[in-house]
């Protein structure tokens, strides 16, 4: 195409007549393989070779000897530029992944391509056209985006993930397991088992030492039976102590094991929750479950003591039923309010009068004391631990007879300067006291009611009559919520 221009076809004339300059590029560039085209004089009259002919698309061939400007007329300011620094100043030009939109196959295409322009210059040294070398990278750079893309999303899936681990206190793991165990933790399961960032690749012995010692060895037991198995499926619940603040934790653990067509175990991925507030309640259920069942016998001896002490004492049957109605009541009335605790503004000495009038016979009980004030919570643990040392003075004490009496007293002392309250209840002239041969669950109930961890509770039984002591800071009445001194 180039040997049949001639000076009415092409402005650049027929090649015989070309400087020699020109004819010295025009043949480099005909021989590679290269992309190349040239642009010569201020025109940049084009000369390209066949690779640059597949880059120009359909373009080609009717831009072959036209000017760089009427070519690729949607890059024209660009061509000017290029003409101005490398003709004109006869400098250098190098893009990598240069973006362009072409007009090559009729209609806008996106296109990147990388382009080295260096001058042509002529006998006197002076620049007398432009060589461009141009390799399209259209889709290297389309895939690359593409993965960038994907690598986007990915993250911000991941980041979506690690928000619902988080919110979720779940925490993912892999455990490699082709040779030995090879553990990888998530930044969510590093946070739930309070380890440091460096311990994303922990020992499997590390991961023993946090199981708590009561459930190490039939945890580790039980993960190394379903690894060398043939389950699929893991899943175990136990406690950890937790190294960062020596928090004991309740994890429960789910994953998959990956096994080869033989069976050998590949991989482990799953995922840890933290299931400690779930334990809690579970564990505070079965204590509600055994204090109803404890309430329901206890209500039961006392109604069936009630009745005893009523009709033993009754003048009259009319007499009798009034009295034991009226008892009765007040039973209900004590196990509304420990059923709901309705103590919102409360004295000590309501809580006390209001748990012994169950008994019936308030004469039978000596009550001083300070006036304090108390807290809905602690009136409510107070009330559970009066009513219990009542049912059990009914059933076994000193209200079990008929001469029995109970002091309740209770008095505020100064303690390394703090005021701290002790109550006392004492039994006398009931039967002869025995210790008993074991705890009961309302021995355990009357020690866990108090809501302080500093209070102290003790159960005395000297054959005269039980002594029990309740000593807690006097802040642990609530007196302060109340806006009331506390003596």
């Amino acid at each position: 195409m180039l040997r049949g221009f001639s000076e009415s076809s092409s402005a650049l004339g027929a090649p015989s007549a070309w400087p020699a300059a020109l004819k010295a590029a025009a043949q480099l560039m005909l021989s590679s393989p290269t992309p190349m085209t040239l642009f010569w004089g201020d025109k940049g009259f084009m000369v390209y070779n066949d690779a640059y002919a597949v880059i120009a698309g359909a373009r080609h061939p009717g831009i072959l000897g036209k000017s760089v400007f009427e070519a690729w007329p949607e890059v024209l300011e660009f061509h000017r530029d290029v003409m101005a620094k490398v003709l004109g100043a006869g400098g250098q030009l190098s893009y990598r992944d240069l973006p362009l939109e072409l007009h090559r196959n009729g209609r806008a295409e996106e296109v990147w391509l990388n382009v080295d322009y260096s001058p042509i210059l002529d006998e006197a040294g002076e620049p007398a056209g432009v060589l461009a070398i141009v390799l399209e990278t259209t889709e290297a750079v389309r895939t690359k985006l593409a993965q960038e893309a994907a690598e986007q999303a990915l993250r911000a899936r991941e980041r979506q993930l690690a928000r619902v681990q988080k919110i979720g206190k779940v925490g993912g793991l892999e455990v490699g397991l082709r040779e030995g165990f090879v553990n990888k933790r998530s930044p969510e399961y590093l946070v739930l088992h309070g380890l440091p960032p460096e311990a994303v690749n922990e020992s499997h012995e590390d991961w023993v030492r946090r199981i708590h010692p009561q459930d190490r060895i039939t945890t580790e037991g039980h993960f190394r039976e379903a690894v060398a198995g043939t389950a699929t499926d893991y899943h175990a619940e136990y406690r950890i102590i937790r190294p960062s603040d020596g928090a004991l934790r309740w994890i429960s653990a789910n994953a998959e094991i990956e096994r080869d067509e033989a069976g050998k175990p590949l991989r482990l991925v799953g995922a840890h929750i933290d299931i400690t507030e779930r334990k809690e309640a579970e564990a505070q259920q079965r204590l509600l479950l055994q204090e109803l069942a404890h309430r329901v016998k206890n209500s039961l001896a006392m109604i069936q003591a009630i009745a005893s002490q009523t009709f033993r004492s009754a003048t009259s049957l009319e007499a009798a039923n009034e009295t034991f109605s009226a008892r009765l009541a007040a039973l209900s009335r004590a196990h509304d309010l420990l059923v709901h605790g309705n103590w919102s503004r409360a004295t000590l000495r309501d809580v006390v009068t209001g748990v012994i009038g169950i008994q019936g016979e308030p004469e039978r009980f000596s009550i001083s004391g300070p006036a304090v004030a108390v807290g809905p919570k602690p009136a409510l643990s107070l009330s559970l631990i009066l009513h219990e040392l009542g049912t059990n003075a009914v059933k076994y004490g000193a209200l079990s007879n008929q001469t029995g009496r109970v002091d309740v007293t209770w008095r505020i002392d100064e303690i390394e300067g703090e005021p701290h309250f002790r109550l006392r209840w004492q039994e006398s002239g009931g039967p002869l006291v025995t210790p008993p041969a074991r705890r009961g669950f309302g021995s355990r109930l009357i020690e866990r009611s108090f809501p302080s961890q500093r209070a102290r509770v003790e159960n005395a039984f000297p054959p005269a009559g039980v002594v029990f002591t309740l000593d807690a800071p006097l802040a642990a009445l609530g007196a302060e919520e109340n806006g009331e001194e506390g003596h």
